[in-house]
C-alpha cells in the first residue's frame, strides 16, 4: 500500500474521500490520492473541502467528512517493527558514534583560524589612508611628468 510522501489533506475523487494522512502513513485505500493541503500552513478541513470542490467539479464540500487514522497504536508498532528490521540500524537506537577528542582538535583548529580573521581596527586603517598619496597629489605628479605646456 503507498505511503503518504508528507502530512497533509488528501483526496480520492472516485470515492469522494477526504483525508488527514500522516507522513509516512498508508493511505486508507490503494486507490489514486491527492494532495490538496498542508495542515501546519494553516490548512483547515474547511479549507481542504472547499479546495476539493473547486479542483474536481461535482465534489460536493458539504457532504465531505475528513477521515481521520486514530489507530496510533498500530502506527507505533509498525514504527518499531521497520526500525528493527532496518539493516542500516543494526539493532542501534539512534546512537552516533564520534571521536570527541578529533572533535576538539578541529574546534581548536577553527579558534586559530578564526583569530586569523579578524578586522583591522579603525587606527589601522587610518594609517593605511594617510600613507596614500591624496588625489591632489596626484594631479600634482600628473602635471609634473607631462611638462610644460
Amino acid at each position: 500500500m503507498a505511503r503518504a510522501p508528507q502530512t497533509g489533506f488528501y483526496y480520492e475523487p472516485l470515492a469522494e474521500r477526504l483525508a488527514l494522512v500522516i507522513e509516512g502513513t498508508a493511505y486508507p485505500s490503494d486507490d489514486h490520492w491527492a494532495f490538496v493541503g498542508d495542515p501546519m500552513e494553516g490548512f483547515t478541513p474547511e479549507l481542504a473541502r472547499i479546495e476539493c470542490a473547486n479542483r474536481w467539479p461535482g465534489a460536493d464540500p458539504e457532504t465531505l467528512e475528513v477521515e481521520f487514522n486514530t489507530d496510533f497504536d498500530g502506527l507505533l508498532a509498525e514504527i518499531e517493527h521497520k526500525h528493527d528490521s532496518d539493516p542500516m540500524l543494526d539493532g542501534k537506537q539512534g546512537e552516533i558514534e564520534f571521536d570527541v577528542n578529533f572533535l576538539l582538535q578541529q574546534a581548536d583548529a577553527l579558534k586559530e583560524m578564526a583569530a586569523g580573521l579578524i578586522a583591522p581596527g579603525a587606527r589601522d586603517l587610518e594609517e593605511a589612508i594617510e600613507g596614500d598619496p591624496s588625489v591632489g597629489d596626484a594631479i600634482v605628479r600628473a602635471n609634473k611628468r607631462a611638462g610644460p605646456g
